[in-house]
């Protein structure tokens, strides 16, 4: 049917006048209005997931796509470098895991909203473990994303040095988990605590430096054998973003 029609209400004398479209739509359509009594056909939108995004080196501002509504953000911190040995002993304590968040983003409205996203570094020996986080930019409107990073672990001195903390359990997120803390410099081998994203890894013997961990997040390993050898440095941040239409 082509043209102007009147429908008729249930329950009322009188319908409302709709202007027809002046040819059938493509296969797949849907009758659709704009407001003022004009109807069209229009294509169904595409729904679910859009794309992901891996952010690791360095702040920035973040754009959502024009057809983004919802969103899943990771936020996982970094781990703090090994403790190194400065005479024959002990290895240095390792290096503590970063905390880790996952929060669900609703009622997005495509490129007007932003991320502002904060990359922590990874820090040294026996340093506080630096900060990551997502805040809201542009019209999205969340609490702030925080998650802390790992401790540094402690040099080795000839004794059993600490290891690192872990960042702590964070409360931003819908999901929260602590980094573990680095171990305790031995007479063997120190790893680096353990994060969501990352493993801390074993040395095969007592000599060496800390080998890199792997994933993100974790502590580095302590580093023994000798005087002046190295402890291994944490696992990077991340910041992952997943969008859905």
């Amino acid at each position: 049917m082509v043209g102007t029609v009147i429908a008729k209400v249930a329950g009322s004398a009188l319908g409302a006048t709709y202007t027809m479209p002046a040819a059938d739509g493509a296969a797949g359509t849907y009758l659709k209005t704009d407001g003022s009594t004009n109807l069209s056909f229009g294509a169904i939108a595409a729904a679910g997931f859009d794309r992901v995004t891996y952010i690791t080196a360095t702040d920035t501002t973040w754009d959502f796509q024009s057809t983004t509504t919802k969103a899943i953000i990771e936020v996982q911190a970094s781990g703090g470098t090994a403790g190194s040995q400065d005479s024959p002993g002990y290895n240095g304590g390792g290096g503590g895991a970063g905390a880790y968040a996952r929060k669900t983003l609703t009622g997005l409205t495509g490129s007007t909203d932003k991320l502002n996203i904060t990359i922590g570094a990874v820090v040294g020996i026996g340093a506080t473990g630096s900060t990551t986080s997502v805040a809201q930019a542009g019209t999205a409107s969340f609490t702030t994303i925080t998650c802390d990073g790992g401790d540094g672990g402690v040099t080795a001195t000839g004794t059993a040095q600490a290891g690192g903390a872990g960042g702590a359990v964070p409360t931003t997120g819908d999901f929260n988990i602590a980094g573990g803390n680095g171990c305790g410099g031995q007479l063997t081998t120190a790893p680096g605590g353990q994060s969501v994203l990352g493993i801390g890894n074993y040395k095969s013997s007592s000599s060496g430096a800390g080998p890199t961990p792997c994933g993100y997040g974790s502590g580095g390993t302590g580093g023994g054998g000798g005087g002046g050898v190295a402890g291994g440095a944490g696992g990077p941040a991340i910041v992952i973003v997943w969008e859905f239409k």
